[in-house]
């Protein structure tokens, strides 16, 4: 193998990967047996998530490739359609379900939580989903895995694929929190909005200390401008957070 057979892929502020052929290589961590138990065991109970090939002569983790389109919403030309909404909470749901059974004492890389009921991805989001038209066929970049509960990890989505973390207004952002609330089923749209600021402020405080403490990845993100990006993205979704309260049900 060459650095010729290698196609750095886009992304990737945390980690980085490369694809070879139908597989992608990772940096690994501390957290990495963690995560890989736990996409062993959602090998056969979940679709659409990365096949664990082990690690490489390099070190790093061989994951399968998932292909497909990831949507590009850092501008504001494009969103998610409804129908990928829908896909994506649909398919928590099911992972949530398949995961409810599982455990591991880690180490994780994923911000401590008071409360934690269940192992979540963390870090769903559409840098992180690849779909093919409105349907979810992939989710990768599980290293933010760790203990969390449901309505922090639907929180999350809201943040990135409604999106709450810019103003769309209040209307539409109603709408499409309330198409989450109903495709998991389990929360309303009302108490996954409040929930947000609790979810973020996690990732604003867990950032720093993170990279304080030697995670690269971390310190990467610092360096492109977080928390503070997001810190100045939540005090808006503060404000705006009663206007879109008015119009849930």
């Amino acid at each position: 193998m060459t650095n010729d057979d290698e196609e750095r892929l886009p992304g990737g502020n945390v980690a980085g990967a490369v694809r070879i052929g139908d597989t992608v290589r990772r940096r690994t961590g501390p957290w990495t047996p963690a995560v890989h138990a736990l996409l062993n065991h959602l090998a056969t109970r979940v679709p659409h998530t990365p096949r664990v090939f082990g690690i490489d002569d390099l070190g790093r983790e061989v994951l399968a490739y998932l292909p497909g389109r990831v949507i590009d919403t850092d501008t504001d030309t494009e969103m998610l359609t409804l129908e990928q909404i829908a896909s994506v909470a649909r398919w928590t749901l099911a992972f949530h379900h398949a995961v409810g059974d599982f455990s591991h004492p880690g180490p994780w890389r994923y911000f401590p939580i008071a409360g934690p009921t269940l192992i979540g991805h963390n870090d769903i989001a559409p840098y992180n989903v690849c779909f093919d038209g409105d349907d979810l066929v992939g989710i990768f970049d599980w290293d933010m895995s760790g203990p969390s509960t449901p309505l922090f990890e639907l929180a999350f989505i809201a943040w990135n694929c409604v999106p709450l973390w810019r103003d769309i207004g209040a209307e539409l952002a109603a709408q499409r929190l309330t198409l989450i609330a109903a495709t998991y089923g389990e929360f309303t749209p009302r108490q996954i909005l409040h929930a947000v600021p609790r979810r973020i402020q996690i990732m604003l405080d867990g950032i720093p200390v993170a990279a304080a403490a030697g995670d690269q990845g971390m310190a990467n993100l610092l360096t492109a401008g977080e928390p503070g990006r997001s810190r100045r993205s939540l005090a808006s979704l503060v404000e705006r957070i009663p206007a879109i309260d008015r119009l849930l049900t």
